[in-house]
């Protein structure tokens, strides 16, 4: 990895997180994070964030048993971004708006965050009982479950099925096997994709107050 390319992905680093190096194991992740943005999964390698954050690679070990663990972090970071991002959306009183906006939450932060979204669902590479991703991941789940009617149950066959098609939608998107059905960039169809959402979410979540 090149000192100029080290030095843009710190930049990015310092401009998003108010990164310093007080915190390595905060400074790993964040390295982490930037890493997967710009190359993926393949591009987070514990040299690579070491080298970003100054330190040698044994020093990553003191806080990340291996390269699992440091990608399970990295996802669990994901999730929180998701979670804020659903977060700010302001919907209306119904379960059907709070679907709705869930659903156009997802959809805007997996376009946005391609890289990063693929990891947070790549459950090969995650240590899928970590209690921290586990914390970051559940309560996103159960919040569709409550939009469905399915009374915050996320195995019930409601929550599931309208989880099922936003992250099919979205995964359809950034993998641009929309190009031909929704042409354009997926920032350029955005609005198209919404009309998808606002058909099919609708049959899971009436005008019931939340």
């Amino acid at each position: 990895m090149s000192n100029d390319h080290n030095e843009g992905i710190l930049e990015s680093m310092m401009r998003r997180e108010g990164y310093h190096h007080g915190n390595l194991r905060r400074g790993l992740v964040t390295a982490g994070v930037e890493l997967v943005r710009e190359g993926g999964e393949s591009a987070l390698t514990t040299r690579a964030c070491a080298e970003l954050n100054g330190v040698s690679s044994s020093a990553v070990f003191r806080h990340f048993r291996d390269r699992r663990a440091l990608l399970t972090a990295v996802a669990t970071e994901g999730f929180i971004m998701l979670a804020r991002a659903t977060a700010a959306a302001q919907p209306g009183p119904m379960r059907q708006d709070l679907l709705l906006a869930i659903g156009r939450a997802y959809l805007g932060f997996a376009i946005e965050e391609p890289n990063l979204f693929r990891l947070m669902y790549s459950g090969d590479a995650l240590d899928m009982t970590d209690a921290d991703l586990k914390a970051a991941a559940d309560p996103l789940l159960a919040r569709t479950a409550l939009a469905a009617g399915a009374k915050g149950d996320p195995g019930d066959p409601r929550t599931l099925l309208a989880w099922s098609i936003v992250h099919g939608l979205a995964t359809l998107a950034i993998d641009n096997q929309l190009r031909d059905l929704v042409p354009g960039e997926p920032w350029e169809r955005i609005g198209r994709l919404h009309v998808v959402l606002d058909c099919a979410l609708p049959l899971f979540a009436d005008e019931t107050e939340v």
